[in-house]
This record gives structure tokens, C-alpha cells and sequence, in this order.
């Protein structure tokens, strides 16, 4: 609980969340939950979720609790639930189900009315809310309303439920009317009116609906996210849904996995998951089983590998984002550690087990245990590891082989320092009452690094996949396309980079607009398709990956994703690789950008040995090969080291950076060769500040885009400052010579007023006497209003240290600056590059210019890591002064934050 009272705590603060204005296209958040017990904590927990589901939709607030009683109380209305959890009391809320719903409108205004949950009561009482888009809206509701249903709003939700009411209704008026109270026929004709009711529904959506007489949830997974979670909160077991898989993991790691076509009936320990469509769903092994629409399928738990730890805000930062752009350095260094093969201990444990049956048996134990069900049986799982011969065997040699980590075990610290993973938290949980003697706390070592052999197994399996499965697509001819939107985007064009350079293997980086409209025609038996998304349920690339399995071609289908539950990782791929970021809070994305940038590189590089391998050793091609490889690899272990250097020895000119331009307007960034940096920096900064910002090669800004430079009409805040005291200054000019010469205080007035207007349409008045004239144009033609609205226009540029793109850069800065561009560089330590950067052009007033020196790596490649966090930092500085600035000012709904900027979303889940 320490997440969420910190977190409540920086809300407060900082007013994270008072911003009412519309997330474009990420389709609301749903919550269903179910206690064993009625609890007096159940509001505030039901607010908690429905904060933590705020990014998502904040046009309205809506929460139906059921108490143990039956009774179903609704409060819902416009707001943010930041703000409505405590107007609408939903905080002191006592209950036992709740669901709860956060709005971005689409179906519907933003009022009251079309607020989620609804509660129906027309043919039968149930209740519910979606998140999605349901498109046959409007002929749902006519349908509705002509078999007799009282539909209250134009809300796509509501017709959901209707029709999901209608059906149950239906199915129910076959059996007796004493019989319509029990609680197995009421569940099965639930489970049939949803298999009907999605039939008649089109669109992409989640959704939750109670049945209140048997107390049961169901949750219907329909292209919109929604995880599922069991576990245990104050000794009280409980079922949990949402939209969003971080608002579980504060509260369990044991997830139900649900896949696209699936519903799932249930209460606080009990659920069964059934499909309301006909599905092909292919196991581990590869084997596919048809499941028609309406029949149940079994489902392990699995253990989620991320934590809720990783969600809390910690001093001395303030804002989520500046963590996680200081988080990279971690969060690169682990990634890496899985490219290294694991830890020191997983290794060393791996070395020692030199008996490879018993290193599997370590992997197959670990495999039984977390997908055991439940808790008991996790234990029983782990009480068979212990006891038996070759888990002995296991203990004894590590006992043998790890003095050190024996001795450390007697350290009180040692639980917190050491075993920090998912998997150790689980056992240390569990294990003989959290009793910690050595003799656990190294089987949970141990287990622990089993858990890490057996995900580096999988990983490395899958990278060696990927080498393979992109060597032979460029071999064979066969094109190789990158999907994604955003920041990924702009990852997957660094890596297109990385891959030329490295490898010289083309991957063409695409936007799922233009794959469709450019290639999605072109393609052939053997192209490879590489989805990138953080969040794994980007809607676009969804689509994109249902379009190309539709179609029956052999298309080879990789996601690569941060969320492995994911519907991109478990649905549409046929494997996919983890970027192992960790959770992302802030809006802006940074650390999975990064991570998604590092893997690449190592992609690359092992691509570039797969393409070794067929190479002829004694050839050049081979021996220039290996040497790029090996240099390579040499690198990579250096990024995280890179990055803190970067943070720790740029942040004085990033600041100073930040105070020049948080207040313009408009601002380009121009890139030497590493196009894909300045356009991710533009948007991190256009996401944080909502300044005018566009990245760009550098050489493209002479054509036509350099128009800009010189006198232009785009203003912002600082000049309205200038329009304001120009206008004061000239009233008070005018004011003192109308006193001089006599003018009464009337047309001293009429003379203020006129000249005010005067400077926006210049047209004579006739309103005052001709002293009052004669002076209005003696002070109007002293003063340029012109000349000071007009400034240099901020031109940042970047470039990586090669001679070449140096001495380009040199040109477009010499070019542009005596046009009226102010300077601004990002680039490794170079004499004529400073030069060129500071030296005040003649003709040109008030020059600005700033040398931003990356830590020297004379390795183009390498400065895309260090120039992509200057900007990371650049975003989040003038953020949080253009956001003060703002607050000064009492500027209502500004929407300025870095870590939850206005119209932003994490997760775009619909069209």
C-alpha cells in the first residue's frame, strides 16, 4: 500500500491529474472487482484503481458498489476521478463488488447521462461499463428501443449491456419463473446472452457486467486490453479486472490470462473462461485446438514479471518522468545482463550444474511452480523441488560452490538487498511463514536463479530466431518491415540505422497508415513483420497484424513489446521478444524507448553473426564483417555507463538550454544522418511543453521548411508579454504628453483607446480633436511593435562525430543563422563545430547560441544513445518550467506536465 499513499501524496502535490481535457482515441479504462467479504475499505480501493486508470479517460467518473445485502449504489459524473472519488464519496464507499469505469468520450456527449457504469433494469437487473468503441451504436439503440428497452443515453456502453440484458432475458423466460432465481441457470444464460450479444455488437472492446442476484462478474475481452487477477488483499480473497495490467500489480502477480475472443465468469476465488466466438488457439508446443463460441477453456495463472514496485515515485524526484530517464541507466543494464547470460550468481549456478539433467530439472521445478494454480499449490510445487533427490542434489552443490552467498545470509539486509526479484518476493511470502532461515532463503536463491536460467533459455532462443528468421528473409530477397506508431516508431528508424551500419541488413520502419496504404499489397510468402509497441495492444498495429493473417500469406510475425501479456505478444505473434523496461508511469515515453533502442543494436549485432556464419572466413567481406561485430560487442556494456555520464555531465546546459526555449513557440530539430533522434526529441518535447516542435534531417530545412527563419508571424506567450508592456509603455507615453498639452481627461481616454486599436488596424480614427490626433501619431510612429515581437528563430541541431556529418552540420548552421536562427547544438567535444556554432554573424541581433557536449565517443552509433537523453532531459526541464510559468499565471487547464500531458495516452486501444 505504500505506492498508493505516496502516490495520493504527489497527486496532491503536484496536481498531477487536474486537467479535464480529451485523450484522442485510447477508449476509456473498465474495472471489475469481487471480495469474499463485504469491506469497509472496498471505496478505497475502487478509487485507487480508478485513479490509477486516469491516463486513460477523465470526461467522467463512475463507480456501481454492491454490498452484502444486494443493494447497488451508482455514483458517476463529469470529472476526473482525481477530483470525483471524494465529491462523490466513493472513497468512504463500503462493499463487496464494485465496477468501475473512467471516460474519453466518443458515443455520447460528456454529461451525466452517458457517464459509465449503467445500470438496466427494463427486462432484467444487471449492470456494467465498457472501454472501446462499439460502431453499430446508433442501430443498436433503434433496435433497442423497438423491442421495448428504455435507452437513457446515445452512450455505446450503454447499449452494450442492453443487449447483453436483452438475451439474458431471453434465455431466462425458458425456464419457470421460480427457476429464474437460481443461480446456475442465471450463469449459463449469462454465458449464452454474451455469446449472442457480441455477436450483434461490432467494434473493439472490454467490458464488465454484474449479474447482482448471483453476485457473479463477467468480463468480455473484444480488441481492447483488460487483464485479470487473483489474490488476496487484507485476508480477503478477491478476483480483480482492468484495462490496465500496472493497476493489478499493485495488488497481485498471479494473472488470468485472457486472449481476444475469451470472456470469463467469476467472483472472489472462483472464474472460468469461455469464448464468445469461434477460435484456433495454439499452445506452447504449437499445437492448435478449435474452441466454438460458448465453451469453456482451462487456463493456467501465470506470474507477472512485472513489478508494482518499479510504480512507486521515489525522492528526490518529483516527477515520474525524470526518474525513468535516470531509471535507463537500469533498466539498459538489465536488458543487457540478459544478452550477457544472466547475472553472476545465474551464471556461476549455471557453470556448477555442470549436470545438465539437473540444471533442467532446476528449470522444469521452477516452470511447475509458477504456473501451480495458487498459492498451495505453489508450495506443494516447491515442497517437491525440496525433498526430492535432485533438488537435494541442487542445494548441496551450490551450498558447496557459494561460500559468499552463505555468509550474506545471515545479514538482515541481505532480504532486501539481494532478493529483489517477482520471484523471490513470491517465496519469501509463502515460505515457512516468512521465517528466514539460510536454509530457505538459498533455496530461494536458487530457485530464483532458475527462474533466470529458464527466461534466458527462452530469450536467447527467441534472439537466435529472430537472427535466423531476418538473415533468411535479406538472403532469400524477402522484405523486411517494422510496424509501429510513436516513440516506437522512432526506435525502429534508429534501428533501420543500426542495421545498416552494423549488419548491412535493410528493415524498413513504418507507420501502419503507410505500411497499408504503401505495401500491405506487396506483400510475399516469406516477408517478416515486426510489430513494436510498448504497451503490446496499439490498435493500428493490431490491425495491421490481423489484416496480414487474414490474408493466409506466409508472413513471418514478430512483436517485440514491454508488456508480455500483451495481445501483440501472446496473440498475434509467433514469438516475441521483451524490451524488460519495466513499468512506465509517466505518459512520455522514455525508458521503453531506450530499451527498444538497445535491443536493437544487440539484434543487429547477432543478425551480423548469423550473416558471419555464411560468409567465406578468409573473404574481406568476412573479415570487415567480424570487425564491425566485434566492436560491436565490445560497446554494448558500455551504454548504461554512457548514459550516466550523459545525465550527470550535460544537466547545467540542458537547464540553461531549457531556459532559452521553453517559451518559443516553434522550434526545429535538424539531425546530421540520425534523423530518427531529432524527430523522437521533438516529441517528447511537443508532448511535455505542446510547443511547436519538428525533427528532421538537417539537410531537408533548406527545403522550404527554412521559410520559418527571419520575420515570422508565429507568437507565444513571450510575445504576448511584449504586446502587453508595448501597449502599457505607449499608453503611458500618451497619457504624459496629452497632460502636457492640456487634453481633458474624456479624449485622453478616446486617444488611449484609438491608439490600442491602432496597432492592430490602422485606420485613422475620427473620434478625437487634432492635438489628440497629432499626438497619437507622433508616439504610434516612434514605436516598432515589429521589432519586438520579432526574435531569431531556435534552430537545435545533432550530430554524431564522423567528419562528414560534422562538417555538414557546419554548413546548415552557417547558412541559417544569418537568415535569424539562434544556435543550439547537442554534439561530441569539436573545436570548429564550437566555432561555427557561437560565432555571432554579423547583421544578426541578440544571437543566441549554446554547445551541449556529449561525453566523447568518436562513434556516431553510440551518440544516438547520449543525444537521445539530452533531449529526454531538454523535454522534461522546459515541462516543468513552462508548467510553472503557466501555474504562475493561473492559466485554468494549461495541460502542461511531463509525466500526464494533455490529450496524451499510454496505450492508444482504439481507432
Amino acid at each position: 500500500m505504500a505506492f498508493f499513499e505516496s502516490f495520493l501524496k504527489y497527486i496532491e502535490k503536484n496536481g498531477k491529474f487536474n486537467i479535464k481535457l480529451p485523450l484522442p482515441g485510447m477508449g476509456c479504462g473498465v474495472l471489475g472487482l469481487a471480495f469474499k467479504n463485504q469491506t469497509i475499505n472496498m471505496g478505497k480501493v475502487a478509487s485507487m484503481l480508478l485513479k490509477s486508470l486516469e491516463y486513460r479517460g477523465y470526461d467522467s467518473t463512475g463507480a456501481a458498489i454492491q454490498d452484502d445485502k444486494g443493494d447497488v449504489s451508482l455514483r458517476k459524473d463529469v470529472g476526473a476521478p482525481s477530483l470525483l472519488v471524494k465529491t462523490l464519496g466513493i472513497e468512504d464507499m463500503e462493499g463487496k463488488l464494485f465496477c468501475g469505469q473512467v471516460r474519453w468520450a466518443t458515443f455520447g456527449s460528456v454529461d451525466k447521462t452517458n457517464a459509465q457504469p449503467h445500470i438496466v433494469k427494463c427486462k432484467r437487473y444487471i449492470y456494467g461499463a465498457h472501454n472501446g468503441n462499439i460502431t453499430n451504436t446508433n442501430f443498436l439503440k433503434q433496435y433497442l428501443t423497438d423491442e421495448g428497452h428504455t435507452v437513457l443515453s446515445d452512450n455505446d456502453g450503454e447499449m452494450l449491456i442492453h443487449i447483453i440484458e436483452h438475451y439474458f432475458d431471453q434465455h431466462l423466460d425458458i425456464y419457470a419463473p421460480e427457476l429464474q432465481e437460481d443461480t446456475e441457470i442465471r450463469r449459463g444464460c449469462m454465458r449464452k446472452a454474451i455469446v449472442d450479444g457480441c455477436k450483434k455488437t461490432e467494434g473493439s472492446f472490454a467490458a464488465v457486467i454484474v449479474d447482482p442476484v448471483t453476485e457473479y462478474l463477467y468480463c468480455i475481452k473484444s480488441g481492447s486490453s483488460l487483464y485479470a487477477g487473483i489474490g488476496n488483499y487484507e485476508d480477503n480473497p478477491f478476483v480483480m479486472v482492468s484495462s490496465d495490467l500496472t493497476s493489478i500489480l499493485k495488488f497481485t502477480k498471479d494473472m488470468i490470462p485472457l486472449i481476444e475472443g475469451m470472456f470469463m465468469e467469476f467472483n472472489s476465488s472462483e472464474y472460468q473462461v469461455f469464448t464468445y466466438k469461434n477460435l484456433n488457439i495454439t499452445d506452447k508446443e504449437g499445437n492448435k485446438k478449435f474452441f466454438e463460441a460458448g465453451k469453456k477453456i482451462d487456463v493456467k495463472i501465470s506470474r507477472s514479471k512485472l513489478r508494482a514496485e518499479d510504480t512507486e515515485l521515489i525522492p528526490p524526484y518529483k516527477f515520474f518522468m525524470h526518474q525513468e530517464i535516470a531509471g535507463q541507466v537500469e533498466s539498459t543494464r538489465k536488458l543487457i545482463t540478459l544478452f550477457m547470460r544472466g547475472s553472476q550468481d545465474a551464471r556461476k549456478i549455471s557453470s556448477i550444474l555442470s549436470d545438465s539433467n539437473l540444471k533442467s530439472y532446476l528449470m522444469d521445478s521452477v516452470e511447475n511452480i509458477v504456473h501451480a494454480g495458487n498459492y498451495q499449490a505453489q508450495l506443494e510445487q516447491y515442497d517437491i523441488f525440496k525433498h526430492s533427490d535432485e533438488g537435494k542434489k541442487i542445494i548441496s552443490v551450490i551450498k558447496e560452490n557459494f561460500a559468499e552467498l552463505i555468509s550474506r545470509l545471515s545479514n538482515p539486509n541481505f532480504i532486501n538487498n539481494e532478493l529483489y526479484s517477482q520471484f523471490s518476493n513470491l517465496f519469501l511470502d509463502l515460505i515457512e511463514g516468512r521465517i528466514y532461515k539460510g536454509d530457505h532463503l538459498l533455496a530461494v536463491k536458487i530457485l530464483d536463479a532458475g527462474e533466470e536460467l529458464r527466461e534466458l533459455e527462452k530469450f536467447h532462443e527467441y534472439l537466435e530466431k529472430f537472427a535466423d528468421v531476418v538473415y533468411e528473409a535479406w538472403n532469400s530477397k524477402s522484405d523486411i518491415y517494422t510496424i509501429s506508431c510513436g516513440t516506437s516508431y522512432n526506435a525502429t528508424k534508429t534501428a533501420a540505422l543500426f542495421f545498416n551500419e552494423i549488419c548491412g541488413i535493410k528493415i524498413t520502419p513504418l507507420l501502419p497508415g503507410n505500411f497499408r496504404g504503401q505495401y500491405s499489397n506487396t506483400l510475399r510468402d516469406g516477408d517478416v513483420l515486426i510489430g513494436v509497441s510498448q504497451s503490446g495492444e496499439t490498435k493500428d498495429l493490431i490491425d495491421i497484424f490481423n489484416d496480414v493473417i487474414e490474408s493466409g500469406k506466409k508472413i513471418k510475425r514478430i512483436a517485440i513489446v514491454n508488456n508480455e501479456n500483451s495481445t501483440m505478444a501472446q496473440e498475434k505473434s509467433e514469438f516475441f521478444l521483451p524490451i524488460k523496461c519495466g513499468p512506465e508511469i509517466a505518459v512520455p515515453a522514455t525508458k521503453s524507448y531506450m530499451n527498444q533502442a538497445v535491443l536493437f543494436y544487440y539484434l543487429a549485432i547477432i543478425t551480423g553473426n548469423r550473416k558471419l556464419d555464411s560468409l567465406e572466413p578468409k573473404s574481406n567481406e568476412y573479415k570487415h564483417l567480424k570487425a564491425i561485430i566485434e566492436k560491436r560487442m565490445a560497446t554494448i556494456e558500455l551504454l548504461p555507463k554512457l548514459i550516466s555520464e550523459t545525465i550527470k555531465s550535460t544537466e547545467s546546459d540542458v537547464e540553461k538550454l531549457a531556459d532559452f526555449l521553453y517559451h518559443e513557440p516553434s522550434m526545429h530539430i535538424l539531425a546530421t544522418k540520425i534523423s530518427s533522434i531529432a524527430e523522437e526529441g521533438a516529441l517528447k518535447i511537443r508532448e511535455t511543453v505542446l510547443n511547436h516542435t519538428q525533427g528532421m534531417e538537417a539537410s531537408e530545412f533548406k527545403h522550404g521548411p527554412n521559410t520559418i527563419l527571419g520575420f515570422n508571424t508565429v507568437f507565444g506567450i513571450k510575445e504576448i508579454e511584449k504586446v502587453l508592456k508595448f501597449n502599457r509603455d505607449l499608453a503611458l507615453k500618451i497619457i504624459d504628453d496629452a497632460v502636457i498639452h492640456g487634453l481633458a481627461p474624456d479624449e485622453i481616454k478616446r486617444v488611449v483607446s484609438d491608439a490600442s486599436e491602432y496597432i492592430i488596424d490602422p485606420v485613422k480614427p475620427f473620434n478625437i480633436s487634432p492635438k489628440g490626433m497629432e499626438i497619437l501619431e507622433k508616439n504610434i510612429g516612434e514605436s516598432d511593435l515589429t521589432k519586438k515581437l520579432y526574435d531569431n528563430y531556435p534552430l537545435i541541431y545533432i550530430t554524431g562525430p564522423d567528419e562528414r556529418d560534422v562538417n555538414l552540420t557546419i554548413s546548415q548552421i552557417n547558412t541559417h543563422k544569418i537568415r535569424g536562427a539562434n544556435t543550439y547544438v547537442i554534439a561530441e567535444e569539436n573545436n570548429y563545430l564550437y566555432d561555427n556554432a557561437t560565432k555571432v554573424p554579423s547583421g544578426v541581433e541578440d544571437y543566441k547560441s549554446i554547445f551541449v557536449r556529449l561525453p566523447r565517443t568518436d562513434d556516431t552509433l553510440m551518440s544516438t544513445f547520449s543525444s537521445m537523453v539530452v533531449l529526454q532531459l531538454l523535454a522534461l526541464k522546459m515541462s516543468i518550467k513552462k508548467m510553472k510559468y503557466l501555474n504562475k499565471l493561473h492559466i485554468p487547464l494549461h495541460g502542461v506536465h511531463p509525466d500526464v500531458p494533455k490529450n496524451v495516452s499510454k496505450s492508444i486501444t482504439v481507432d
